[in-house]
């Protein structure tokens, strides 16, 4: 890759937001936006620590400057970096065939992840993610302290919006945030997450159904309480899990009885035995389409997994929280430049509803080289 793909890369515009938002000010060292963008991905590749980016400035005669102005530029340029990220995440650049029926939707998938800064007191940052489905591109993240628990609360949620997430955004606050925002939602839930009703108002419980449902995947039309106490009419979908899906959860369960010295009740383990999920979707949509759209949230954790080792998104080497959240920006800004990279060269396969995970890591390591490569000619 040559430098001019690189900017090619760059959103239009970059230079002069890099200006306009005060990135560099001084021109007697780094001379122009392109020299800062060099410099931030040469520090972020391979995780270079400050010294190597200013022995390498002084070697591409970019200028002299010291690791400690070093990191004060990189500071700076916190708001320009995420003018970069918001510029580049609406770039769904790999198109793949969606079902006719999710059509209308954007198809979100939602996750967390703990990042873990360095130093002597380590501190614990929680990364919320969302990604388009049939894209695979990034949509949105959000980085926040370590407290902050896992809620849709914590993404933009849009009209015609379809969020996929797992158990820990199953609450009554997620649901709202939603549906008060136009969006549907697709959210596995835990039993007795919260209290189920009928049109009666009457309480109804999960497991007693669940004893009902035949082999195949069925629904069962619930209401629940808002915070004003309105009922809100939605739908669970269930499926009871295969044999060996039963002896599997069945041993999990027994570790976790050993580990947490508990003992889990009769009817906790009998609705282990089932998939079930709580949605706002149409009744044009199946139970079993429901079921089967919740499992494309795999693709979700595939990318954290990939940008956690690739681009070593586990450890933040740096000390403060400005400079932390500069070097978690920058390693997204990275991580969607090697996206559009690989969009622009047409990598990826054709979508289908995969079972199974496909890797792409051997093409992710081919950009990240092409870039150091860009920036170190």
């Amino acid at each position: 890759m040559e430098i001019k793909e690189l900017v090619d890369l760059l959103p239009e515009g970059y230079e002069k937001e890099c200006y306009e938002k005060k990135a560099t000010r001084r021109k007697r060292t780094i001379k122009n936006p392109l020299d800062l963008i060099v410099l931030l991905l040469y520090y972020l590749y391979d995780n270079h620590s400050l010294v190597d980016v200013s022995q390498f400035a002084i070697l591409k005669n970019i200028g002299k400057i010291s690791d400690t102005a070093l990191i004060k530029r990189f500071v700076q340029c916190k708001d320009w970096i995420q003018w970069l990220i918001s510029e580049m995440l609406p770039n769904e650049i790999i198109h793949y065939k969606k079902p006719k029926e999710l059509e209308p939707y954007r198809v979100i998938a939602v996750d967390a992840s703990d990042i873990v800064q360095k130093g002597a007191v380590k501190k614990t940052w929680h990364l919320h993610y969302g990604i388009d489905l049939f894209s695979l591109t990034c949509n949105q993240f959000k980085l926040t302290e370590q407290s902050t628990g896992e809620s849709l609360k914590n993404f933009n949620i849009e009209e015609k919006d379809l969020t996929i997430a797992d158990r820990a955004y199953g609450t009554i606050r997620s649901i709202e945030h939603c549906l008060n925002n136009g969006g549907e939602f697709i959210i596995r839930i835990k039993n007795k997450a919260f209290n189920l009703y009928n049109q009666n108002r009457e309480k109804i419980l999960l497991s007693d159904w669940l004893r009902t449902i035949s082999e195949k995947a069925e629904e069962l039309r619930v209401y629940i309480k808002d915070s004003n106490k309105n009922l809100i009419p939605l739908r669970i979908c269930a499926v009871k899990k295969t044999k060996e899906e039963i002896a599997i959860e069945e041993k999990r369960l027994k570790r976790l009885e050993s580990k947490k010295q508990t003992t889990y009740s009769e009817d906790t383990k009998f609705t282990h035995g089932f998939m079930f999920v709580i949605t706002s979707l149409p009744t044009s949509v199946s139970a079993e389409k429901v079921l089967e759209y919740y499992r494309l949230r795999w693709q979700v954790e595939l990318v954290f997994k990939r940008y956690k080792s690739l681009l070593g998104l586990g450890n933040i080497p740096t000390k403060t929280k400005e400079s932390s959240e500069v070097w978690l920006n920058g390693k997204m800004f990275l991580a969607l430049l090697i996206e559009k990279y690989l969009g622009d060269i047409d990598f990826s396969p054709s979508w289908n509803i995969r079972t199974e995970p496909e890797h792409m890591e051997r093409d992710e390591i081919g950009t990240l080289f092409d870039l150091y490569d860009a920036v170190s000619k």
